[in-house]
């Protein structure tokens, strides 16, 4: 008999919550805004009352009447093969999803949905571009409940777990605020800072208090000025770079802060045939990835990764691309699966998502001899446009310009090509690519949707070609394979060999 469960009473409350969020800003714009009514004999619509604006806050109630609705009508129930849920009072929804489809069930708390003993269930399947389901709010016995079945077979595979999970990474704190240092997201909160700040004249504020009432757009040129008259010393300019430099070391520590709290206790766990990931401080995240239904695999380090022997991981399902859609940040396209990890223990990890793959053995195959000269001659082509727009202005002192760009472009695409390659087994097709920024993608062969082989006029000339392979994970152009330069022969027999062994794989989500 199917199984039904309901919305936890909590629901309510964090529907209020989130109604209040949204109304916030503009009930704040409305109180304070109450003087500049577009109302009245005076305003832009002159047929409306004085403050008209306030009756716009009575839409929370609507808004509080569905959050009620949908709670006393939301019923999901577990059948032999599928998760059934049923919402709707006057417009009814009932939305089938089979086990087998379902790539991903995530899980997010944060500190009220701990202190309640509730939890947010996201259902991720291959088939869309957002979450298939977002259940808020259930009890904690439920989202084990939902784990046993879509990720044990159905109905019949609810069985208490082992009490001892092996764990594959554990971030200390250390590890932790080296991850938010090398990442440097402060620079996004600092943006976000100053954004609210232009938008409440803060900026101007400051320009005219150090910069002697010059407008914000023309602070270089006026400090340059008052420069050379003499009223800027080199001592204020030394002044400023140390302020520079302060900056910069605030940025990183805010960076190092933000790691700390979101990957709070970062802990990467293989559960049966599962792997999964624990974390955060405020809003702990608990996300599953099938080990079956991982799609791709990137590897990526910074030089300074490189210098610290670090490197990161992250894996592709073919459930993930929702949250970048909807405005989340890329990272949810999947979390990482290992924020920081130590070269040394990278083979150990990956041979948990590839048996039997180590990394250490692998032979690179470089691109085509020639692919240097292919690359670099747009590089060349935009350095003269640039140098000969410069000329205007510089004369012949562009041809330093021209110098200069063209032996940067020289430099850039030679130490390009170079760490270029790619190479292949009976399981992975893999592709390195990147010079500061080196990144290792591996695509499992049972996964490939599709395999292309194309060429370009100026591939043709030169006997190349390049081979793109997409899996049902490949979110981004940085988590998929694209082998460029590739000479036209040692392209054909890739993309056959690919294509033959797709084809004779049985495909399983």
């Amino acid at each position: 008999m199917p199984s039904e469960q309901r919305l936890h009473p909590a629901t309510l409350i964090f529907d209020l919550l989130r109604h209040l969020r949204a109304f916030a800003v503009p009930a704040v714009l409305v109180i304070f805004g109450m003087a500049r009514s577009s109302g009245g004999p005076a305003g832009m619509f002159g047929r409306l009352p004085d403050g008209w604006e306030v009756w716009l806050l009575l839409l929370f109630v609507p808004a509080t009447l569905v959050s009620i609705f949908r709670y006393v009508t939301f019923r999901l129930s577990y059948h032999e093969r599928e998760l059934v849920i049923r919402s709707g009072f006057i417009f009814r929804n009932e939305r089938h999803i089979p086990f087998s489809r379902i790539q991903n069930v995530d899980a997010v708390q944060n500190f009220l949905h701990r202190l309640l003993g509730v939890v947010e269930v996201r259902v991720e399947t291959g088939g869309g571009q957002e979450e298939e389901a977002r259940l808020s709010v259930l009890p904690l016995s439920a989202l084990d409940e939902i784990r046993s079945r879509v990720f044990g077979g159905g109905t019949h595979a609810i069985e208490e777990a082992p009490p001892q999970h092996p764990t594959l990474l554990h971030l200390p704190p250390r590890e932790l605020v080296l991850f938010g240092f090398l990442e440097n997201k402060g620079m996004v909160l600092i943006a976000a800072a100053v954004g609210v700040a232009w938008q409440a004249d803060v900026l101007d504020f400051a320009f005219d208090r150090f910069f002697g009432g010059v407008a914000g757009r023309e602070v270089a040129r006026g400090v340059a000025r008052r420069f050379e008259e003499g009223a800027i010393t080199f001592v204020q300019i030394g002044e400023a770079l140390a302020a520079v430099l302060v900056f910069l070391v605030v940025i990183r520590m805010i960076s190092m802060l933000w790691a700390f709290i979101r990957l709070y206790d970062f802990r990467l766990t293989r559960v049966g045939e599962d792997l999964r990931t624990e974390y955060g401080l405020i809003t702990r995240v608990a996300a599953t990835v099938p080990i079956r239904r991982v799609q791709s695999i990137t590897i990526r380090t910074s030089l300074l990764h490189r210098w610290l022997d670090r490197s990161a991981v992250r894996v592709a399902t073919a459930g993930g691309a929702g949250a970048k859609n909807k405005g989340q940040k890329n990272d949810r396209v999947r979390e990482w699966l290992a924020p920081l990890i130590r070269n040394s223990a990278l083979p150990h990890l990956l041979h948990q998502v590839l048996p039997g793959f180590d990394i250490t053995t692998i032979d690179w195959q470089p691109v085509h001899p020639r692919a240097f000269r292919r690359a670099v001659k747009p590089s060349l082509f935009v350095a003269i446009i640039l140098s000969v727009a410069s000329a205007t202005v510089l004369g012949w002192s562009a041809i330093w310009v021209l110098i200069g760009l063209t032996a940067w472009s020289v430099f850039i695409q030679k130490k390009y090509v170079a760490h270029l390659g790619w190479a292949e087994s009976e399981e992975v097709v893999m592709m390195k690519s990147g010079w500061i920024w080196r990144q290792v993608t591996l695509a499992r062969v049972n996964k490939i949707q599709a395999v292309t082989m194309s060429e370009s006029p100026f591939d043709r000339r030169a006997a190349m070609a390049r081979v793109k392979v997409d899996t049902a994970g490949a979110p981004d152009l940085f988590s998929r394979i694209d082998i460029p330069y590739l000479d036209r022969g040692v392209a054909g027999h890739l993309a056959d060999r690919l294509a033959v062994a797709a084809a004779n794989t049985a495909f399983r989500w």
